[in-house]
């Protein structure tokens, strides 16, 4: 008894690489350590039991996809079974992906997972989040949303009141952010080309961003093919070569840097810019000095 009270918890498992192992619902504690004496995780399972009864956890064993490996020893197995610390599976949601991709990633996870219409653009928070195999997926998407409004929120009310009335709420700010984070490809150029698209807004010139077109035709702002000058002249509600102002939603979904770039933009004149074929764009301020960066651009 004293062996099992001092060394049977720190013996290691039989384990010579690692195994995923299913514990049922409602599994009794002679059917858990069945489990793991069979899939060669526990030596005896009666001593497993013993040692369960004398930590007081033999009645709180938790059912789920559990994870272990060589380096696990008799306690780790009985604490995660105890405190439930499941096999858990990473999930990225990159910035700027839209509701379109990120339905279509998480349908690899979630196969019944039939749509995010009672959901906006924007609404949920680009990050990486980790799953079980009991996850929800009702509950995942509640967790997302609710970090971005966290997290935007939080900056927002930092920011609210101190600088310029262009913007007159959170979700306006997060449609500009959106345009932001579509047309920007290096961090270091967010604060810039917000700075641009503000100074349009303020003299009510139409934002013509490139990806407000692409969302309208393809719901994300990544080129099916290349956009074409009849593109422009399709009327749908997010076309900025056609509407005054901001479009009604976000285009994709904001990382912190773009919001951010949007309520502290660069110090600028400058109302146009043209990306210069290495990721980056050239600014300007007047009409003419934008046509001098494009011819610039086409003749590298």
């Amino acid at each position: 008894m004293l062996k099992l009270v001092l060394l049977y918890p720190n013996e290691y498992s039989n384990l010579k690489k690692n195994i995923t192992i299913e514990i049922p619902k409602s599994s009794s504690l002679f059917e858990i350590v069945s489990i793991l004496e069979n899939s060669n995780i526990i030596n005896n399972k009666y001593a497993f039991i013993v040692y369960s009864f004398l930590s007081g956890k033999s009645k709180s064993l938790k059912a789920g996809e559990y994870l272990f490996n060589s380096e696990t020893t008799n306690r780790d197995i009985l604490d995660k079974l105890y405190k439930n610390y499941v096999k858990l599976y990473k999930i990225i949601i990159p910035e700027c992906y839209s509701n379109k991709q990120i339905h279509s990633l998480l349908q690899k996870y979630f196969p019944d997972f039939k749509s995010l219409d009672n959901y906006e653009e924007g609404d949920f928070f680009p990050s990486t989040y980790f799953i079980s195999k009991d996850t929800k997926i009702k509950n995942l998407l509640e967790i997302m949303k609710n970090k971005a409004n966290e997290e935007y929120s939080k900056i927002y009310a930092e920011y609210k009141g101190k600088t310029n009335k262009v913007l007159n709420s959170q979700k306006e700010v997060l449609i500009l952010a959106s345009i932001v984070e579509a047309e920007a490809k290096l961090s270091k150029e967010k604060p810039k080309i917000a700075s641009v698209f503000l100074n349009r807004l303020k003299i009510r010139m139409k934002i013509q961003s490139d990806p407000t077109v692409i969302y309208g035709i393809n719901k994300t702002v990544y080129k099916e093919k290349p956009l074409q000058k009849s593109d422009l002249l399709i009327s749908h509600k997010w076309n900025t070569y056609i509407i005054y102002g901001l479009p009604p939603t976000p285009i994709c979904n904001v990382g912190i840097e773009s919001f951010y770039a949007v309520l502290y933009p660069e110090k600028s004149e400058n109302l146009y810019f043209v990306a210069d074929g290495n990721g980056g764009h050239l600014f300007s301020e007047t009409y003419k000095e934008h046509l001098k960066n494009i011819k610039r651009v086409y003749k590298k």
